[in-house]
Formats: structure tokens, C-alpha cells, sequence
């Protein structure tokens, strides 16, 4: 869950945050030579901040995001202070040595004290500078490159005979977690794609938290035979189907149906929305699953996840994997006004039909922008992709656009970057025509991805693909994936 702190720029406030950002460091993972070191490329930029960003103000604000994840800490710097180019303050050793100008110096130790430093000029929307660390999990790594080649497919299906012996199906609570992390060894060793799941604390955590909602299946002697799990979204209310497991013994014995439909009945009775799950496309597997249970191909994200060894291969799968987003709406959907751009309407159209999602397609109406656009940005270090959400448009759209695009192919060179436009803003048709001149292509329909909002989602691919390793197992997701190539070639 991440943590929002607004600061003052008042130089008094720099030691608490320092000290506030080493002890998250070191309950994220770091060690603490780790955690001072991104404490001082803290200290030194929010320094920065207060001392220069408002040389016109005696008081102001801006804004940290501390984000986490299992192997990586990302903090977010946002301010709206003075415009600041970056590039024309470079450090200069032999400057520094023969003049004693240090400029650019602070920049410098930044960037050598974390694993990426990223700058962003978002136009009214002010300035964003990304700090992030990757976590040392070596002592699980070491043992998940030992049995790499042994990786399992993601989800396992299980149709078969019932299972003779009687089983219970609940939903999880925070005291299941040390027997859920057992099972996933039991069951994969070192081999689970999802490194966090050999740790009952932060199982326990995610539980306690509300961020989870699962079931784990039991045998009458008490043992965990099987668990399943979803993940539920911080911006909208869907959750995504991410941890399923049946222990070996028990497979083809109807468990993971079975947790299947009790997880599709809790996920209704919390009053969720919908669910989505990704699944990869190198093989069928956990599409029929999914499709099994009336889950519907609404986007196909190439280049999504970075390179793996995935079982059934007998070397690295050549190229990044691509992913299917499947759908499934648990409430009856109310009819909505969606603006959609013309180049891919009847596509889109199509897909809300395959979800049996009423709409009314209608011409935009005449519209004002935003005094300023809304656009957020979220990194997926590991995977070397970003996501770039629109929420409103300004004037400024086209430039902050271009300029996050430009730094992120700079900074990050991402294997793919992803933008969200929000379909009710009837602004969306005229400024798809600024996005496809970018090289974006269709990648599908995003339905109550943000803020109970669907969205269309475009795609930039930076790397050479080879889309007839992508296998579909729907006739729709085919009908997707032929559309995309079409776009893509």
C-alpha cells in the first residue's frame, strides 16, 4: 500500500523525512548501508526542492509516494516549483576541480545511490523525479535459478473425477498464511513466479489488510490442498485473479473448480464489480481456465512481462511475454455513454458485446479541457514496461505527453509503454489522433480499470516481436490478436 506525505518547504522538515524514509527502507527489505544511502539521495533532493524550487514563496508544498513491492522501492517526488531542465545542469569534474563549482553535483549522487533516478516535466501538472531501489531477495533467487527450468505453468486445471474425500472450501483469514506458504513450497519448491508467497509475514500482511481476497481449500485432517486468490485493485473496485495452486496429490480432482466458483461467489457477495486476470500467452492453459468460467478476452498486451523459463521449453522463451487481459463483470452492468475513437470502434463495440455490456456510442459533444491535464504514471521496473494513465486533458496534453514518452525512452528503455484514455471524456476521439501519430497501436478495452471507468488501451512496442509465438485460446482473443498484427506489422 503506498504512503502519501505532504511536505512543507521548510528546511525543518528535511531530517524527519530522512529518518522516516531510512526506517521504510529497512522494513522494505533494504540493509542499511542500502537504506542510508537512499535516505541521503532523499535528503539531497528534497534539499534541492526547499532551497530553490519556490525562491518566490515563503511557504509551499510538495508531494512524496512511497511505493513498494516484493523486490523493489520506488519514491515519488512531486512538485509544482519552477521550471527546471535537468540536462543543462550537468556536473562537471574538471569545472569542480579548477573552479570549485559543484553544480549538477547533487544530481550526480543521486543517481549513484539508487538503481534509477527519472526525471518528468508534466507542464502544469509540475515536475516528478522517481527514486527506486531493487530489494536483495538473493537468498530466494539463488534457490529459484536452481530449478529454473522446472518453472510450472502458471495455473494448473484440474477437471477430473471429484474428489472422493471430503474437502472445505473457506475463505482465507491472516492465521492461514504460514500453511498457504507451505503449500506453494510443497507444491513448486523454489519454482513459484511470485517470490512473496514463501514469506507468511507479508501473506499475512496483504490478508490483514484487505489488499487480498481468497480461499484455501482443506482436507478433513486439516491440510491445505489448494488456494486461490485475487488482488484488489486501489483505484477501482475489481480485483485481479493472481494465485492459484493445488497441491500435486490432489490434482484433477475438481479443488481448483471448486475454489474457483467459491472465490467468484465471495468476490460478489464483497460486492465487487468484476474480475480480471492476466494470462500468458505462451500457452493455453490459464485462458481455458479462465474461459471455463465464462471470462471474456477483452486486450492483448504485447511485450508485457520480461523474459522467462516457463516449463514445456527447452530454452529461455525467445522474447518478452505477451499477456491476455480476460473479464468477467459480477454485477449487472447499467447501460453507459462511452466516446469512442473512430479508427477502432467497431472493435471495441464488439468487445462490449462479448461482455454483454450495454452502451450508447455518441458523437462527442463540444467540450472544454481541463485547466491542466491529469496524467499519472506507474513503472513496472522489473518488466521494463510503464503505464501512463490519463485522466483529463489540458491544453497541455501533447506536450507533457511527449515529454513523459521521451523521458521514459531516454531513462528507462522500456520493452513497452501503455496509455490508458478514459472513453466516458468525450474529449478522448480528438486527442487519439496526437497518440497514434506517436506510434501507439491498439492493444483493447480496459472496463473499470480506474476509478469505475473503462478505458481504451493503447501500446508503443520498443522491441522486435514474434506474434506467431503468441497462442490465444479463445475464438475472440484469435479475432484480437489478428486485428493488433495488423496494426503491429
Amino acid at each position: 500500500m503506498d504512503i502519501q506525505i505532504q511536505i512543507s518547504t521548510d528546511e525543518q522538515a528535511i531530517s524527519p523525512v530522512c529518518d522516516f524514509t531510512h526506517r521504510w527502507c529497512l522494513n522494505c527489505g533494504l540493509d542499511e548501508g542500502e537504506a542510508t544511502r537512499f535516505a541521503v539521495a532523499v535528503s539531497e533532493l528534497i534539499t534541492d526542492i526547499i532551497l530553490f524550487a519556490y525562491p518566490q514563496h515563503t511557504t509551499a508544498h510538495f508531494d512524496l509516494t512511497f511505493s513498494n513491492s516484493f523486490s523493489n522501492i520506488e519514491l515519488i517526488v512531486s512538485e509544482v516549483g519552477e521550471p527546471f531542465d535537468p540536462d543543462r545542469h550537468r556536473y562537471d569534474a574538471q569545472k569542480a576541480v579548477d573552479e570549485g563549482d559543484f553544480e549538477g553535483a547533487g544530481f550526480r549522487l543521486i543517481r549513484r545511490f539508487c538503481d534509477e533516478f527519472l526525471f518528468i516535466n508534466k507542464g502544469k501538472e509540475g515536475k516528478e523525479f522517481r527514486l527506486s531501489k531493487q530489494v536483495d531477495v538473493r537468498d530466494i533467487d539463488e534457490l529459484l535459478q536452481l530449478s529454473r527450468s522446472r518453472r510450472p505453468t502458471e495455473t494448473e486445471s484440474d477437471d477430473g473425477e471429484p474428489l472422493p474425500q471430503q474437502f472445505d472450501v473457506h475463505k482465507i483469514r491472516p492465521s492461514d498464511a504460514e500453511d498457504i506458504a507451505k503449500l506453494i513450497y510443497r507444491t513448486y519448491e523454489y519454482t513459484y513466479t511470485k517470490e512473496d508467497m514463501y514469506y507468511p509475514k507479508k501473506i499475512e500482511k496483504t490478508v490483514s489488510s484487505k489488499e487480498k481476497l481468497g480461499v484455501i481449500a482443506r482436507s478433513e485432517a486439516g491440510e491445505a490442498v489448494g488456494y486461490f486468490a485475487v488482488l484488489k485493485k486501489q483505484d477501482s473496485n475489481i480485483a485481479e485473479v493472481g494465485e492459484a495452486v493445488v497441491s500435486p496429490q490432489h490434482r484433477r480432482r475438481g479443488i481448483m473448480s471448486k475454489m474457483m466458483e467459491q472465490l467468484i461467489v465471495t468476490a460478489r457477495d464483497q460486492q465487487l464489480d468484476a474480475l480480471f486476470g492476466k494470462a500468458v500467452t505462451l500457452h493455453p492453459v490459464s485462458q481455458r481456465v479462465n474461459h471455463k468460467y465464462d471470462f471474456t478476452s477483452t486486450a492483448l498486451m504485447l511485450a508485457e512481462t520480461n523474459n522467462v523459463v516457463f516449463k514445456g521449453f527447452d530454452e529461455q522463451y525467445p522474447q518478452p511475454v505477451s499477456v491476455v487481459i480476460d473479464f468477467l463483470p459480477l454485477q449487472i452492468p447499467k447501460r453507459k455513454v462511452v466516446y469512442l475513437p473512430g479508427e477502432h470502434a467497431n472493435i471495441l463495440m464488439e468487445t462490449y458485446e462479448e461482455l454483454s455490456i450495454p452502451i450508447s456510442a455518441e458523437e462527442p459533444p463540444p467540450f472544454e479541457m481541463a485547466d491542466k491535464s491529469d496524467i499519472q504514471l506507474k513503472i513496472n521496473y522489473s518488466d521494463a514496461t510503464s503505464l501512463i494513465i490519463v485522466h483529463s486533458y489540458g491544453p497541455d496534453f501533447r506536450a507533457v505527453l511527449l515529454d513523459m514518452i521521451e523521458s521514459l525512452r531516454k531513462q528507462e528503455q522500456p520493452n513497452a509503454i501503455y496509455i490508458d484514455l478514459p472513453l466516458g471524456n468525450p474529449a478522448t476521439p480528438s486527442m487519439f489522433n496526437h497518440i497514434r501519430d506517436l506510434r501507439f497501436i491498439y492493444c483493447g478495452l480496459a472496463p473499470l480499470f480506474h476509478q469505475e471507468e473503462d478505458f481504451l488501451r493503447l501500446q508503443n512496442i520498443a522491441v522486435p516481436l514474434d506474434l506467431a509465438l503468441i497462442d490465444m485460446y479463445s475464438d475472440f482473443g484469435k479475432k484480437l490478436k489478428a486485428y493488433i498484427a495488423d496494426e503491429y506489422h
